[in-house]
Parts: C-alpha cells; sequence; structure tokens
C-alpha cells in the first residue's frame, strides 16, 4: 500500500467514516472490503501496519457484495475522481 496515495479498509467496528476522513482528490486509491463477518485481527493488525485506515460507511453495516459498490460510489462523490 505504500505506493498508493490512500488506503482504506471497510471494517464494521471502525469509528471513524469513510466520508470523515481526509481523502486525497487524485492519485490511487486502495479500497479493502473483508469478508462476511469481518477481518480477523491478525489481518486487521497487518492492513494497519501496511497503512490502511479503517473506515465505515455509516451505522448499518453492509454486506460484502454490497459494501463494495457503495464505497465506491462514496468515494466518487466525495473526490474529484468521476
Amino acid at each position: 500500500m505504500a505506493e498508493a496515495d490512500g488506503g482504506y479498509l471497510l471494517e464494521a467496528t471502525a469509528e471513524t467514516g469513510l466520508k470523515d476522513v481526509s481523502l486525497p482528490e487524485r492519485g490511487e486509491l486502495y479500497l479493502i472490503v473483508g469478508p462476511e463477518g469481518g477481518v480477523t485481527g491478525e489481518e486487521l493488525t497487518a492492513l494497519t501496519r501496511a497503512g490502511a485506515v479503517g473506515v465505515r460507511l455509516g451505522p448499518t453495516v453492509l454486506r460484502t457484495s454490497t459494501a463494495g459498490a457503495v464505497a465506491l460510489g462514496t468515494l466518487g462523490a466525495l473526490t474529484a475522481r468521476w
């Protein structure tokens, strides 16, 4: 993740919302969507060490099948990417 301009992990236990983080207007972003049930503690530690910021989409936890699409739409709306 070091070569990216931002890395975000959708995580149900995260306290910060995707809309509340400082998003780069340009450059490469990584968006990590974990499996149903969330990432393990080891995975969370490894991803955080690699530079990922844990974020949530809102108060409702979405299924993995829809979370990625909603997050991409959110990133498009919050930045100049689209």
